[in-house]
């Protein structure tokens, strides 16, 4: 990954990937991300389910729901 962010080319295509995903509205947005996790490594996939417990950690509304 370190040395992917490095490759200029590499950005390049990811600002293009962030700027149509930023145009899908919200169903098409996860239709699209789940035909991308289709296609990763387990390795990927317990990236990813890291990073999505650390969001929902940081979620103001998550606060607001548990109980007190």
């Amino acid at each position: 990954m370190a040395s992917a962010s490095v490759d200029p080319k590499y950005k390049e295509e990811i600002q293009h990937v962030d700027q149509w995903f930023c145009y899908l509205n919200e169903a098409e947005r996860t239709a699209a991300i789940y035909s991308l996790l289709q296609h990763s490594s387990q390795v990927q996939i317990r990236f990813f389910i890291t990073v999505l417990q650390q969001m929902n950690n940081k979620d103001p509304v998550d606060a607001l729901l548990s109980p007190a």
